[in-house]
């Protein structure tokens, strides 16, 4: 009688398929236990994009935290291996996105509300090219400010 195999988890097969894609086998784990190893608030502005060989490729948010990570690198790379099965990691290259990190995005700017346009303005005394070059200004600022605010 053949013993029956336990059927695999989602987990498990990506797990595979990323080890299989990364070339070292374990190296998946490396995403899984990222924010923990590295805690909170670097994970939130620093992300593992890539293994080569044993260097872990590492996009940062900005120039600020990619100067702080330079300076803790060895214990990156210790609280990581700390975790894996077995050490997979011997150095950290990091490399900057600009905000490209999901929550390190810098908040939506929103347009500066429109200031009230002057009610009359007495274009008269301009020369004809100018008073038709402010006169088309005043029109589109005055239609602006009639526009709700988002």
């Amino acid at each position: 009688m053949r013993k029956r195999a336990e059927p695999s988890t989602i987990e498990t097969i990506l797990d595979k398929c990323l080890d299989r894609a990364l070339g070292t086998p374990g190296a998946a784990a490396i995403w899984r236990v990222w924010s923990d190893a590295v805690g909170a608030p670097i994970a939130r502005r620093a992300e593992p994009i890539r293994l080569r060989g044993r260097t872990l490729i590492v996009a940062v948010s900005s120039a600020p935290w990619m100067q702080e990570l330079n300076l803790l690198k060895r214990s990156i790379v210790t609280a990581v291996n700390a975790r894996l099965p077995r050490p997979l990691i011997d150095d950290v290259f990091l490399v900057l996105t600009e905000g490209r990190i999901a929550d390190a995005a810098p908040p939506e700017r929103r347009p500066a509300p429109c200031p009230t346009p002057p009610g009359h303005v007495d274009l008269d005394a301009l020369p004809v090219p100018l008073r038709a070059s402010f006169g088309g200004v005043l029109s589109a600022w005055q239609h602006r400010a009639r526009r709700p605010s988002v």
